[in-house]
Formats: structure tokens, C-alpha cells, sequence
């Protein structure tokens, strides 16, 4: 999702008359997302009644669905709340579009780690101003064509420089009204299933209704589980509301709430202040038990204690990440019997081994130049050109620079972007070629990221098989905004505290937006981010060349390099793209 921060980058008006207008107050909105019956995509998921896993993407841009930001995955539900919230800048007055895709997901549960396969199932759009203005519950819903409901709530943000931690741990979990069950619980491994909370707080616009802000981990089969440290942004809840904490737990077809209570951050503050051992409990009793006028009843299904509850200043938070990292380092070292490598170092390749001894993730973001440009694909000499599932320029060099990242990248997983080319429209398909909108971002490949090298060529070559036309002109911005935008996410996780990314963007000839781009590279430093861009073909790269020359304060974390100068040399091609991101890590971890 191209976010408020990339969105105000300063370009010029061709309609100025010379004189200044006074600009609008601006206004930091958050946007919160919720469904309701979205039906299950599948024949089989409908029969059994398992319900759906989804996902949504909101972007600002109708055309950039591969530069949208995505909210987690809600397994097992037909009326998810999602807690991932999307921070804007709202122009007061302004007409500001928000689209927002939603897809059913194929996984394993919500305990599988590996990428979910996706398929839409529809789009709504919401006008900001619209939800904003005469709208007592800020809140707009818009029906699915397939069926369901999605709810748009925007709130003015909260503003806050702390995070909550938080950790909890459960006891005597009460799973069913089955005796038997609760008892074969109590006593093996049958009848447990796996457990999380969520963590929810009131809608600003309405005493009746509850945000989800935070969802943790999910436990197997336990009575008694603790579920992992909690690091909550405080920009999406104050600190002296009610909030209400639900354990729930993950069935074969659907997730159920055990229980919940409600209490404050003080109050959870101020237990752990006590002996743990001497601690008293919160009481889970089920939301929807109700006693006789409306009293809530005495049943209960289990007890929270707070292992821990504390607020930490953000940038505390990163400088103990920062420590950590160092710390681990340490260790490396100590525990080999090798010098203290937190020495000055004289050279950044000596440091860089050491980050990679203490489990640096390097990931990998590729973006694909299909402008006109190239030539027509189909004709041998152009660069496009793939004779009989051979090579070319492309592929040529995507294995030689992608299988040396691949080796730093855990995962394996990449995304894959194209820019500069036209598709078909699915809404008005009698339009002209000439009338279609250029994708400056588009996906490459059916998955959302590719699996290794070998998914990156094939996610390239899966783009020929659809009917596009190249185009222009040559815009690099919105893929670089999409890799930014997703080391943003890593900068601002404490649990990502070793992970960097490499953006690789393949481009055959002038870029249009140069001075943009440059400057908004250039102050992308904060990030773990290097961009590497290879010229591909014989055009004259003269202004690439003087930007890779420049120091670094002005050229930022950006390297380039001519395929043609090396293409008969895999080894000393990715070498040559690559010599700068030593460098670029240790600048970034030493300055973070």
C-alpha cells in the first residue's frame, strides 16, 4: 500500500499560476477492517462447514495490487476482525480513496508458518471523507458480490511513543461442557486444542462495539499455555481505556471463544508487581452468558495471570533490539574464542561475517522492466526474447545476482514485480489499448512471492503467457515505494531484529522519474534497504553511472551496474552488484 509517507513526497504542479495556496490541515487517521459472513470459496469448505481463511490488501492506488499492504491472515472465521490497522494522512476536505481486496486463503491453520495460497474474492472501495464526515460511527460497510459484508472504521490516531509488552499465561482452561472431555483434557493430550488471545479495546464512535488490536501466537494442546511476549503499538490504543482480552481456541472447522475480562493497562501494570506466586488471577467467564437481567453469570472457564506488563519507550525498544543483535554477535565470538569483534572495525566485510554468524536474513525483492522499450518479445533480437525455454539478458541475470542473495535469505521467498506494461480490463474490456492505464507495479507470477531463484525466472516467464502490452514510460518509483514500504514493516519490529532486504530492479533504458527517485532513495538510509539496478541492453546508462559515482550521502544505499560490461561472467556480475551491501548493512545496524 503506497502510504501517507510516500504519498507526500513534493512533486511539481504544471497547473501553478505561481502563487502559493495555503495547504489544508492534515490529519493522521488510522483505518481498522472487520467482516462479516464472508461465505467459504470453496464447494467442499461448504458442505463441511469449515469456515474460511482470509486476508484483506488495501491500497490507495486501484491499479497497484501488488503494492498493497495486507492484513494477517484470520484463520477459521466467516466474521474476522483483522488486527493489522493501516496509518494515513488525511487531507481535511480531501476526497481520498481507499481499496480494499479481500482473498480466501489456503493454509494449514493458524500454527503453519508458510505463506498461504491466495484467491480474491472480491473488491469494495471507501471515500475517507465520506466515513469522516456526518458519520457518528465513523464507520462504513460495503457488500461483497459473492456475499459478506466489510466494515471500514477510521479513527483520528492516538498519539504515542510507547509500545505495551505484554505476556500471559492461562490455567484450568475449560474447553467444553463435556465432563468427560474436560476431564480427559485435565489428564492427557486428547480433547486440548490449540489456544490465543486477542487483545481488543472500544470503538471510539461506539460503546457497543470492540476493536481486535492484538492476536498472539497460538498454543498446542495445553490447559496451562503462556503464549509469547506481546510488543502492542500504543498508537492504536490508549493507555487508560478498558480493554477486553479473549482466549479462544482453534477447532477442526471454526475458532470459539472460551472466555474473556476486561481490565486496563494499569491494572495489569500493577499486578506484576507483586510475587508472581502471589499474584491473583483474572477471571475468564463467556461473553455471551448472560444472567438474569443482563447480569453476567459465575461460570467460569479459566484463569489469566500477567506475566509481564510494562510500557517502553519505542526508540528503547529498538536500542535493546540493536543491543541484542550486538549481543548475539558477542556471544559468536566468546563462545569461538575469537577477539571481541564490537571493536572499532577498519573494514566493513570483517563485520558484515559477523552479522552473518549471528543469523543475518537477507531478503530479496525483484522488480522486471516491461516497457516497450524492450522491443517486441516475440521477436528474436529484442530482450525479451526467450527462444525454446533458453535465456536471455533477464534470466541471465536474475540467477547470477539472485542465487548469490538466496544464500544470506532463509526463507527463500521473493516477491516479483513487472512496470510499464497494459492488461486488459476485466470491468471494460471493450477498451483500446491506447485507453488502458499503465501498471508502474504489477505481480509477477500466480503467488504472491516466488520460491528461489528457479521461482523468480519461472514467475518472470509466467508473464508471457498473459495478454499485456508493453508501454511506458520507464517509472520506477512505485516499485521502489513497494520495497520501502516492506522494510518499514522489518525497521519497526522488534522480532525482525537481523533481517535486511535487497530491492533488484532489471531495466532496459532512461528512467522518466530519475530526480524523484533519487531523492527518495536517498532518504531511505533509516531502512534496511539496498537497491541494485542492472542496465539491461545497449542504451546509454550516462546518468545511472554519475548517480553510482556519487558519494555515498548523496547516492544513499544504491548501486548499478551494466549487464552487458559482464555478461559472460556470472561470478564477477554478481560481485559487481553486490560489493556495496556489505557496507550497506553495517551502516544500517550501527546507525539504527
Amino acid at each position: 500500500m503506497r502510504r501517507s509517507t510516500a504519498a507526500s513526497t513534493d512533486y511539481p504542479n504544471d497547473d501553478s499560476d505561481g502563487e502559493e495556496a495555503l495547504p489544508a490541515p492534515k490529519t493522521k487517521i488510522r483505518l481498522f477492517l472487520r467482516a462479516n459472513n464472508i461465505r467459504s470459496s470453496t464447494i467442499t469448505s461448504s458442505l463441511t462447514g469449515q469456515q474460511p481463511h482470509t486476508q484483506c490488501r488495501v491500497s490507495l492506488d486501484p491499479d497497484s495490487h501488488a503494492s498493497s499492504d495486507s492484513t494477517e491472515t484470520v484463520y477459521k472465521s466467516s466474521s474476522p476482525n483483522y488486527t493489522t490497522s493501516f496509518p494515513l494522512e488525511y487531507e481535511e476536505g480531501s476526497q481520498l480513496m481507499i481499496y480494499v481486496d479481500v482473498y480466501a486463503c489456503k493454509g494449514s491453520g493458524i500454527m503453519s508458518d508458510s505463506s498461504p495460497e491466495l484467491k480474491w474474492i472480491g473488491r469494495v472501495n471507501y471515500n475517507v471523507q465520506d466515513i469522516l464526515d456526518g458519520n457518528p460511527s465513523q464507520t462504513k460497510a460495503r457488500s461483497l458480490p459473492k456475499g459478506g459484508t466489510i466494515y471500514a472504521q477510521i479513527e483520528r490516531e492516538f498519539s504515542s511513543d510507547n509500545n505495551l509488552t505484554l505476556r500471559l499465561r492461562a490455567h484450568s482452561l475449560v474447553f467444553t461442557n463435556s465432563r468427560l472431555r474436560n476431564s480427559l483434557a485435565a489428564t492427557t493430550t486428547l480433547g486440548k486444542p490449540s489456544t490465543y488471545f486477542e487483545l481488543s479495546r472500544p470503538a471510539k464512535s461506539s460503546s457497543s462495539s470492540w476493536i481486535v488490536v492484538y492476536r498472539s501466537n497460538s498454543i498446542r494442546e495445553s490447559t496451562t499455555p503462556m503464549w509469547d511476549k506481546a510488543t502492542i503499538d500504543l498508537n492504536s490504543i490508549s493507555s487508560d481505556e478498558i480493554l477486553r482480552i479473549s482466549v479462544k481456541k482453534e477447532e477442526k472447522k471454526k475458532c470459539k471463544e472460551i472466555g474473556s475480562f476486561e481490565t486496563t493497562i494499569q491494572c495489569m501494570t500493577e499486578s506484576c508487581q507483586i510475587d508472581e506466586h502471589m499474584r491473583s488471577s483474572f477471571v475468564l467467564q463467556p461473553t455471551s452468558t448472560r444472567g438474569p437481567r443482563g447480569r453476567q453469570s459465575n461460570k467460569k472457564t479459566g484463569q489469566i495471570t500477567v506475566v509481564s506488563a510494562y510500557m517502553q519507550r519505542r526508540d528503547e525498544v529498538l536500542n535493546e533490539i540493536r543491543q541484542k543483535s550486538q549481543k548475539l554477535i558477542l556471544d559468536h565470538y566468546l563462545s569461538s574464542g575469537e577477539n571481541n569483534p564490537l571493536r572499532e572495525i577498519s573494514t566493513s566485510n570483517s563485520i558484515f561475517s559477523d552479522y552473518v554468524d549471528a543469523g543475518l536474513d537477507i531478503g530479496l525483492c525483484v522488480a522486471i522492466d516491461f516497457t516497450s522499450s524492450n522491443g517486441d518479445p516475440q521477436k528474436p533480437g529484442t530482450l525479451h526474447f526467450i527462444r525454446d525455454g533458453m535465456s536471455n539478458d533477464y534470466i541471465d541475470a536474475i540467477e547470477s545476482i539472485g542465487s548469490a542473495v538466496e544464500k544470506y535469505n532463509k526463507s527463500k521467498e521473493s516477491p516479483v514485480w513487472g512496470f510499464g506494461a497494459k492488461f486488459p480490463s476485466d470491468v471494460s474490456p471493450e477498451l483500446a489499448v491506447e485507453e488502458l492505464p499503465v501498471r508502474h507495479i504489477f505481480q509477477c507470477g500466480e503467488a504472491e512471492s516466488a520460491i528461489g531463484t528457479q521461482g523468480i525466472v519461472d514467475a518472470y516467464r509466467y508473464v508471457f503467457e498473459l495478454g499485456f502490452h508493453m508501454s511506458g514510460p520507464t517509472v520506477m518509483l512505485p516499485v521502489i515505494n513497494a520495497a520501502a514500504f516492506r522494510a518499514d514493516k522489518i525497521h519497526k519490529d522488534p522480532s525482525k531484529q537481523l533481517k535486511y532486504t535487497v530491492l533488484l530492479i532489471l531495466t532496459d533504458g532512461v528512467v522518466n522519474d530519475l530526480d524523484s527517485t533519487k531523492k527518495f532513495i536517498s532518504n531511505c538510509r533509516h531502512l534496511p534497504l539496498s537497491f541494485v539496478v542492472v542496465g539491461i541492453g545497449r542504451a546509454d546508462f550516462t546518468e545511472m553511472n554519475e548517480w553510482n559515482e556519487q558519494q555515498p550521502d548523496l547516492r544513499g544505499r544504491f548501486t548499478f551496474v551494466e549487464f552487458r560490461d559482464l555478461q559472460f561472467d556470472p561470478a564477477a556480475l554478481s560481485k559487481k552488484a553486490l560489493e556495496r551491501l556489505p557496507e550497506d548493512v553495517v551502516d544500517y545496524f550501527t546507525c539504527k
